[in-house]
């Protein structure tokens, strides 16, 4: 072996034996958000009037009549499947928990919520206002719709005039 090969095989040796450096700081940060399920309210049903036409005078038998039952829907959409959603009405109670106080200029009336049993069902169990009820669990179709009716409700000895109620829906998810 010639004394260029030795050195050669010696540089080449003396490379493997100190192997390769490796020199780096590295700092590694990680983030992230756990939420809890959520809904976004349909467009078309986020702010709604809701028209009760007009009714009589003569409509009303006594309090606790109702009159102009009308149906209508909040619909939940993008939800995840099997959330749990409640819903709150909020808004000012007249003598009765499930009647909105009228601020038109007719008096003794006000506006009853009904949670109805079906879309488009003209009857239903009266909506506590400003109390949380459960709505059920989301399935499959990553939607709930919610059907109301609401109706004007007799106080007292009424008069004739506008009828005009406002509600804010407020919903939870768990």
């Amino acid at each position: 072996m010639t004394l260029r090969k030795i050195f050669s095989l010696l540089a080449s040796l003396t490379l493997m034996a100190a192997g390769p450096a490796f020199a780096a700081d590295a700092n590694l940060n990680f983030t992230g958000l756990i939420m809890q399920p959520s809904c976004s309210i349909d467009s078309a049903s986020a702010n709604q009037v809701v028209n009760l036409g007009s009714a009589p005078i003569m409509n009303f038998a006594s309090v606790g009549s109702t009159t102009n039952a009308t149906p209508f829907n909040v619909k939940l959409v993008s939800c995840a499947p099997g959330t749990v959603i409640t819903m709150t009405v909020a808004g000012t109670m007249d003598t009765v928990a499930s009647v909105l106080q009228n601020t038109g200029t007719a008096t003794q009336v006000g506006v009853q919520l009904l949670k109805a049993s079906s879309v488009g069902a003209t009857t239903g169990t009266p909506v506590t206002l400003n109390s949380a009820v459960a709505m059920g669990t989301v399935d499959s179709t990553y939607s709930m719709t919610i059907p109301f009716v609401a109706q004007f409700y007799e106080l007292g000895t009424l008069t004739p005039g506008s009828v005009v109620a406002t509600a804010t829906v407020n919903f939870t998810y768990n």
